[in-house]
């Protein structure tokens, strides 16, 4: 793999639970070898339905020509608002890769859907198109959807991309801005 190639790592920072606001989506552009060339900063409604048009608003901003991939930490930003992995990669024509640490809830996910949204069965029809799949990395576990890629392209990449732990640095990096911005000073992990 190039080491040219570029990643747009995103990820929100911390929000109130409750369904109202905003709270930050952040993209952070790196090379593979972990150089960071840009900082792109959105606003999503908690809990809303516009981080897709948010993440592709990224996308078209002033680095599209460099990005030849987008990593995401999660596929939920803001509470339940919910990426289109398949329409991100549709839109972009480069490969989406969706990255968690825990393996997702999906039961009590769709009960909260079910109790608290009235366009409930769209949003679950969104994280059920997205499930994970369990990846293992130096006996550590990840679960990751992605598009436009095959699972030995994507551990290549998640392996070329994660220089300590076990969360890749694009998305390291953009969860550390979110948080800073949000709360002053970054805190937590990935």
């Amino acid at each position: 793999m190039k080491r040219g190639l570029r990643i747009l790592g995103i990820d929100d920072g911390p929000f109130k639970r409750g369904g109202y606001g905003k709270t930050v989506l952040v993209g952070v552009l790196i090379k593979f070898n972990s150089y960071v060339e840009g900082i792109t900063i959105r606003k999503i409604d908690i809990d809303g339905m516009d981080v897709n048009d948010q993440i592709l608003s990224m996308f078209n901003g002033r680095f599209n020509k460099e990005i030849n991939f987008i990593m995401t930490n999660g596929i939920t930003f803001g509470g339940f608002n919910i990426m289109d992995i398949s329409l991100i990669h549709k839109e972009t024509k480069i490969p989406v890769i969706s990255i968690v640490r825990k393996k997702p809830d999906i039961v009590s996910m769709e009960s909260a859907i079910i109790k608290h949204f009235k366009d409930s069965e769209y949003r679950i029809s969104l994280i059920k198109k997205s499930y994970p799949e369990e990846f293992i990395f130096s006996r550590k576990k990840l679960y990751v959807n992605y598009a436009g890629l095959d699972y030995n392209e994507v551990k290549g990449i998640i392996e070329k991309t994660t220089i300590i732990g076990n969360i890749p640095e694009p998305i390291r990096l953009a969860h550390i801005l979110a948080t800073a911005i949000i709360k002053g000073e970054s805190y937590g992990k990935a």
